[in-house]
């Protein structure tokens, strides 16, 4: 069983870095061009960039700011059952993957590593993916848990029930949170992954990445996360909701006000023991405990705040 802080809450030494790591331009199919859209993000306070445009490496745009710039790619493949579009994302690549016209997402994925980047597959209710159409998933990072583009678009944005399907057959998948920006003004700043880093730099970013030292937002902060004697604690911004997901149908959540439900779970009162409003009957939580199921293969947090947005924990796997 796991004992203590949880990564990337685990009091290392580093920096926590906001980071938008979907993005397009008119490179591709987005508004913007390469320089404004580092403009664009510079501005709203992010710290890493990475410029995805279908296909191709987008060459890195200057800038007189200290956005970090990472090398992108959002591979189009065909899903082998559905026959509908399959994406990967390259996060992180020096050089334009090399795939065939008909390339698996297993050959893709290889391909992304190759180039030196890090493979994610993208907003898999969107594309219609099959859960049984993924072959090779297990050579991905991880999977877009929120896609906020697909969200503005057609409402197709959370993939939490294809990632719980794909959890329970065991791929440690890591889950990040896009805007998938291809129209700013309507498709930018709703999402993004916050990753732990040594520093701010494209290495350690990528090897936060690869190390799962990072969690997924629309809002929402997670700001404490472990694990000890079966117990597993969450601190976090004031929310609304907190739950503790594991492998189907095990699982709890804690609701805030003194009415509302607390199922496999025990909310933890405001640290200054205030009622904030928002919320009828009692205080938004700001942290929850849940009981670790013996039958659990892992677990993961989803935090809902009072708007409806969420943040999203990298599955916390049993030792």
């Amino acid at each position: 069983m796991i004992a203590g802080p949880i990564a990337p809450f685990d009091g290392a030494a580093g920096v926590w870095l906001r980071c938008a790591l979907h993005v397009h331009t008119t490179e591709s199919d987005g508004w913007l061009q390469p320089e404004a859209q580092r403009r664009f993000h510079a501005w709203a306070g992010y710290d890493v960039l990475a410029i995805t445009d279908h296909d191709r490496l987008t060459c890195k745009p200057e800038g007189k700011d200290d956005l970090v710039v990472i090398g992108g790619t959002e591979l189009s493949l065909t899903a082998p059952k559905s026959g509908g579009p399959l994406h990967l994302l390259g996060i992180g690549v020096t050089s334009q993957p090399v795939v065939g016209k008909d390339a698996s997402l297993k050959e893709a994925a290889r391909a992304v590593k190759a180039a030196g980047g890090l493979p994610f597959l993208a907003h898999p209710v969107w594309s219609g993916l099959r859960t049984d159409e993924v072959d090779g998933i297990e050579e991905c990072a991880g999977v877009e848990i929120y896609n906020a583009g697909c969200e503005v678009e057609q409402d197709r944005a959370h993939a939490d029930a294809h990632v719980e399907v794909w959890l329970s057959m065991g791929h440690r998948l890591g889950l990040i949170a896009t805007d998938d920006t291809h129209y700013p003004g309507f498709d930018s700043f709703r999402a993004w992954t916050m990753v732990h880093a040594r520093e701010k730099s494209r290495e350690a970013v990528l090897a936060s990445l690869a190390d799962g030292r990072y969690y997924a937002s629309a809002g929402p902060r997670i700001l404490g996360l472990s694990a000890k004697d079966g117990v597993i604690s969450v601190r976090t911004t004031p929310a609304r909701a907190i739950g503790a997901l594991a492998n189907p149908p095990i699982g709890g959540q804690v609701r805030a006000g003194r009415q509302e439900i607390a199922y496999h779970g025990r909310r933890l009162r405001t640290s200054d023991g205030q009622t904030l409003e928002g919320v009828a009957n009692g205080d938004l939580l700001t942290g929850a405990e849940f009981d670790w199921n013996p039958k659990a293969r892992y677990y993961r947090i989803v935090v809902t705040d009072d708007q409806g947005r969420r943040a999203w924990s990298n599955p916390i796997w049993e030792a």
